[in-house]
């Protein structure tokens, strides 16, 4: 029986969201779906919802997140997000634990073209520790000693992809050079998921995937290839249900 899960709602450029729950508690990553559809998501019992993550402001993320915040319900984010947002909810820092519920959260600063990004690492005594972090060019810090049991991480492009595409006059080199700033090439979360390997990985999941500047096979091949075969690597594919207990037998 799983006691504790990872869905995906929508991951792309289009809408962010992503559940993780247990039969009592839940804490929701993203706001970029209308809140109606997390709600059936869950069976219409917001009770369990503890809070949820934003990790910035752009609109496939935060689009939908003064609903959550009409409902009372705790936003984890930063003073840069909330300026930007115009909510009226009280500021998380970088490096600074949380608790709500059974689950501990502390944001980490990340690499992207908006005002104060966020990544989180996520605790709870039924998953270990997970870390989600998504629209980042690279993640600084060093997370190895943490030993992390699920990487929940953005996997934007391929370069050879994107440059192909440049070439073949289907996307703008501006556009092109933005990207590669602001979000994570394959080759990169490759080198970030090595380094952070342990026996203790149980799970890899790709956020993010651009449509038109990644080969789908491709990534998931080669980052399968990066880690050993017992870890889980799958993309966040919308409806995508990962089983993230600790101890899954």
């Amino acid at each position: 029986m799983v006691k504790i899960k990872f869905t995906v709602l929508a991951s792309g450029s289009k809408a962010n969201c992503y559940v993780l729950q247990n039969d009592e508690e839940v804490i929701i990553l993203e706001a970029g779906i209308p809140f109606l559809e997390v709600k059936k998501a869950l069976d219409f019992d917001i009770s369990k919802i503890k809070c949820v993550t934003l990790s910035h402001e752009d609109g496939d993320h935060s689009k939908y997140i003064h609903e959550y915040a009409k409902a009372g319900i705790p936003i984890i984010t930063s003073a840069g997000t909330i300026k930007k947002l115009n909510l009226s909810v009280p500021e998380h820092r970088s490096g600074y634990w949380y608790q709500f519920g059974g689950f501990n959260i502390t944001p980490f600063r990340v690499e992207h073209d908006c005002a104060e990004p966020f990544g989180f690492l996520i605790r709870h005594d039924e998953i270990g520790t997970m870390l989600f972090a998504t629209d980042t060019q690279y993640i600084r810090y060093d997370f190895s000693n943490l030993r992390l049991n699920h990487l929940m991480i953005e996997c934007n492009y391929d370069t050879d992809k994107i440059d192909e595409m440049v070439l073949n006059g289907h996307l703008h080199e501006s556009l092109r050079n933005r990207i590669v700033k602001s979000h994570m090439s394959l080759d990169t979360c490759k080198k970030f998921i090595e380094h952070n390997m342990s026996s203790a990985l149980l799970n890899v999941c790709l956020l993010h995937l651009s449509d038109s500047n990644s080969l789908e096979k491709l990534i998931l091949k080669e980052v399968k290839e990066t880690v050993d075969n017992t870890v889980c690597v799958t993309i966040a594919d919308s409806g995508l249900e990962i089983n993230v207990d600790l101890f899954p037998w």
